[in-house]
């Protein structure tokens, strides 16, 4: 069990949850409709993915490492450090690629197309991210890509499945959960980013030239707290516009604490002691977004 979670990253499932949930709430708020079935079985389909990426990304990540004679010992070496068959993983990748698209493919069956373009895409921003001659991650545009991939889209996948057969359907439901998306994506990139601030120096040496390596340490960080700024405003246009409950506003008493978190990654930007602070500073925002959501739609 252990080695399964460090291959597919299982800590990491609440940055596919929290933007379906997320998308859930804005369903129920603001199109009066919820399809609790479909929902579980697209949280399912989401989350096996996800971790199917991840643990792409591990052994994408080993094959570079094997290929560097001055990093092969790294923590981010997963692979080698807690020793797993590389035949063991992909079979694990294969079983949760078989489970995204059995359930998939019914969702797909259930609901119609939108859901086949949105998945279909998310799908393909996944696998770009750490396979094919080019991968994403190795280039400035990996922040870009996780935020729209599983900040926005699953967003609006959460939001499409709850409303596909619902009296109150429109085909501009994307423009609307784009707003309310807004906290899921900045928060999502900016893991990514300060994961590429801290690991600048060691992604040069195995070939990975990301937004940090182009915009230096200083610039990434001035970059990583404006983000953060857009995400709170997203939350509050997203009250304002009547897409979420009113209540989700009380998020912004947070914001000192939230200050203070960002505050001490950027006087200090480290891999272990306080890179963990943007993780937290997702589940704080994108995570109290989602429970006041909820008490605004039982109030």
């Amino acid at each position: 069990m252990q080695r399964f979670k460090a291959l597919v990253q299982a800590q990491t499932t609440l940055l596919t949850i929290l933007p379906l949930l997320l998308g859930t709430i804005m369903a129920a708020y603001h199109y009066h409709h919820v399809n609790l079935g479909e929902t579980f079985l697209l949280m399912l389909s989401a989350i096996c993915f996800h971790l199917a990426v991840n643990g792409h990304n591990q052994l994408s990540d080993y094959r570079r490492y094997q290929n560097s004679t001055t990093v092969q010992d790294s923590t981010n070496n997963i692979i080698k450090r807690f020793e797993i068959s590389i035949l063991w993983a992909y079979s694990v990748l294969g079983i949760l690629l078989l489970i995204f698209l059995i359930s998939g493919l019914y969702l797909v069956y259930l609901s119609g197309w939108p859901l086949l373009l949105l998945g279909g895409s998310s799908f393909l921003v996944g696998y770009c991210y750490s396979g094919g001659p080019y991968p994403l991650l190795k280039t400035p545009l990996g922040e870009l890509a996780s935020g729209l991939a599983m900040g926005l889209n699953i967003t609006l996948l959460g939001v499409y499945i709850n409303i596909y057969n619902a009296p109150t359907y429109d085909n501009w439901f994307w423009l609307a959960g784009s707003i309310v998306s807004l906290p899921a994506v900045f928060t999502i990139a900016n893991i990514m980013l300060a994961n590429n601030i801290c690991d600048k120096d060691e992604d040069v040496v195995i070939g990975r030239k990301t937004l940090a390596y182009y915009l230096g340490t200083k610039h990434s960080l001035t970059l990583l707290q404006i983000n953060y700024v857009f995400s709170y405003l997203g939350l509050i246009l997203s009250a304002i516009l009547g897409y979420l409950p009113w209540l989700i506003v009380l998020s912004i008493f947070t914001v000192k604490s939230d200050y203070q978190l960002v505050q001490g990654f950027v006087k200090a930007p480290n891999k272990v002691t306080t890179f963990p602070r943007n993780v937290l500073l997702f589940h704080k925002i994108v995570g109290l977004e989602v429970i006041l959501g909820l008490l605004g739609l039982l109030l």
